[in-house]
């Protein structure tokens, strides 16, 4: 075998390795709950407000690139046929506060890293049992740890429905009948009082891709392996 095909086969090797750590999606907070679902931030006009929901780091079990959302409707049927028109700027940061402790002060719990990742219109045809996919302009890299929880900011703005639009309650956890304190592991707050509990939140899906660094020592350890082999081949 010619050196040219030895580094094919490297070549090959590592490209098709790399793909089994290609984007996939972390789910929290299933099983959603059962016959309950809320439509804020998404599903409704709740127009000039600020919504944020905290995860807590334990969630996550080390770190990653997040590149979009996902949010499911798949316990409440409202007979939706699209989602509200409007502007919604959603951002990303890493902040001390918790499912337990967020101030009702939203701007007290936004961390120094804050990222704006998606700003403009999620208008789209709905169907009950439909996904909403949003899809990061700018990736977030996160670390989960000790006082760095995950903590998700949507502003929004225009949210109006128009008349053929019904409420998309999309999926929950901690409903904890109608305590909305049901789970120990995320928390949301809102510009509204009734909109802020500890222990409950939507059900969130994280597209991430492994860091960088994952695939440079991903591509390094499969290559020193190639070498090595090329090197056993050539010698025997």
């Amino acid at each position: 075998m010619r050196i040219s095909q030895y580094w094919l086969v490297i070549f090959s090797f590592v490209v098709g390795t790399a793909s089994l750590c290609s984007a996939g999606t972390i789910i929290v907070g299933g099983p959603a709950d059962t016959s309950n679902g809320n439509a804020n931030p998404f599903g409704s006009a709740f127009s000039g407000e600020d919504y944020q929901q905290v995860y807590t780091s334990s969630l996550f079990s080390g770190p990653m690139t997040i590149i979009g959302l996902k949010f499911f409707n798949t316990a409440v049927n409202d007979s939706p046929t699209a989602t509200s028109p409007g502007t919604f700027t959603i951002s990303l940061s890493t902040t001390s506060a918790d499912w337990d402790t967020l101030s009702s002060t939203l701007a007290n719990n936004i961390g120094g890293n804050n990222t704006l990742v998606f700003s403009g219109s999620l208008a789209q045809p709905w169907a009950f049992g439909d996904t909403l996919s949003i899809v990061f302009s700018t990736p977030f890299s996160y670390a989960p740890g000790p006082g760095a929880n995950l903590l998700l900011d949507v502003a929004f703005t225009g949210v109006i429905p128009a008349s053929s639009v019904n409420d998309i309650f999309f999926d929950t956890n901690g409903f904890n009948n109608g305590g909305l304190n049901g789970n120990t592991f995320f928390g949301r707050a809102a510009n509204e009082a009734d909109n802020s509990n500890a222990g409950y939140g939507l059900v969130t899906g994280f597209v991430t891709t492994p860091e960088p660094a994952s695939f440079g020592l991903l591509g390094a350890g499969l290559i020193g392996f190639q070498m090595v082999r090329l090197l056993h081949i050539r010698r025997y």
